[in-house]
Order: structure tokens, then C-alpha cells, then sequence
């Protein structure tokens, strides 16, 4: 699983949140999962001061699953990950299970050309947001990493 392959940064035994929650396809489903994560994730201090940015970019994630992979069906599951350690950071993977994508196709919306483009600037975005981001298992999967505090000297 995509989730594998980004975990030996993260220590299980020092993990100040863990969440997994597969939800319906729905923008009432996402709403409702993206406040309640990052509710949590801001109490435990995951992030500090860049939750917003997490917010926005697994707010974006997720609404491409909904309109793009899985094209408003709502039968449809969506998978969220999501793991906070003080020093390495807040790790989320968002997992659909629609036909996938080569992101390389994915027009740039900031070229003139692209400028009503109705695809790309989600994916622009959680760019921007985020330090690390990666597409796994044919674009089904994002992986998205905000990093931790740096350790005092």
C-alpha cells in the first residue's frame, strides 16, 4: 500500500496522532471528514501555524476524488490516512479508487493557455500547500507531507 513505502520516516511509538477513515464520495462526506481531522490535528499541535495550508490541500485532494475519479457517484469510497509526529511532521494519503491519472498530463493552470482550464489547479495547489507531495499506485493515491518542527540546537 501507498502508505507503506512513506512510513519508516514515522516512529509508531512517537506518533502524537493516527487516523484512518474510509467515507462515501460525497462533498458532504469530505466536509465533514475534513473538519474533523484537522480539528484533531490542530489540537495535538500537528503543524503549528500551517494547518490551514493541510487544510486546503486535503480539502483539494479529496474533492478530486469525488468529481474526477469517481465522477459524483456516491457509492464510491474514499480513503484518508493521516499520521502527526512532533519532529517528522503530518503525513496524509488520500486514497481513491477510480480509474487513476498520469499527473504529467495534468495541464499547468498558470499558463495563458490554461487559464479556464477546468483540471489542474487542485493538483496546483496541494503543490504549493504542501513540502512533499507524491502520486502512487497510477494517481489513485496522494501522498502529502507537511514537515515537523526543526529540533532546537
Amino acid at each position: 500500500m501507498a502508505e507503506q513505502n512513506n512510513l519508516s520516516g514515522f516512529d509508531r511509538e512517537e506518533l502524537i496522532l493516527s487516523f484512518h477513515e474510509e467515507i462515501q464520495s460525497t462533498p458532504e462526506a469530505v466536509d465533514g471528514l475534513v473538519q474533523r481531522l484537522c480539528d484533531v490535528a490542530r489540537e495535538m499541535g500537528c503543524a503549528p501555524g500551517e494547518m490551514d495550508k493541510v487544510e486546503l490541500a486535503l480539502q483539494e485532494a479529496l474533492n478530486n476524488a469525488v468529481l474526477h475519479a469517481h465522477e459524483g457517484d456516491p457509492s464510491k469510497r474514499i480513503t484518508v490516512s493521516c499520521l502527526c509526529q512532533e519532529d517528522k511532521g503530518l503525513l496524509l494519503v488520500v486514497h481513491d479508487s477510480g480509474p487513476g491519472f498520469d499527473v504529467n498530463n495534468i495541464p499547468d493552470p498558470t499558463r495563458a493557455t490554461n487559464i479556464y482550464s477546468s483540471h489542474g489547479r487542485g493538483i496546483f495547489l496541494i503543490r504549493q500547500l504542501m513540502d512533499e507531495v507524491e502520486f502512487q499506485d497510477g494517481g489513485r493515491s496522494v501522498v502529502m507531507k507537511k514537515n515537523g518542527k526543526k529540533p532546537s540546537a
